[in-house]
């Protein structure tokens, strides 16, 4: 049984999404339930901007080129 507070939280509805673009012409959405939120994750995906990073679906190479926040 979930606190009631928590049950409310994940009943909100979500409002945002973070996109992040990368060099293959891929997209990852991750939506949120708040801009500051979608703003805390875009902050972390900013950081590996041009960065190689390893597909965990693929095992290739991956390079993030561009993230954006949005209102859904």
């Amino acid at each position: 049984m979930q606190h009631p507070l928590i049950t409310a939280a994940l009943a909100m509805p979500k409002t945002h999404k973070c996109v992040s673009l990368y060099a293959d012409g891929a997209e990852h959405v991750h939506e949120t339930r708040s801009m500051q939120t979608a703003e805390n994750y875009a902050v972390m995906m900013r950081r590996r901007i041009g960065l190689d990073l390893i597909d965990r679906d693929t095992g290739k190479t991956a390079r993030i080129v561009k993230v954006t926040v949005s209102a859904i």
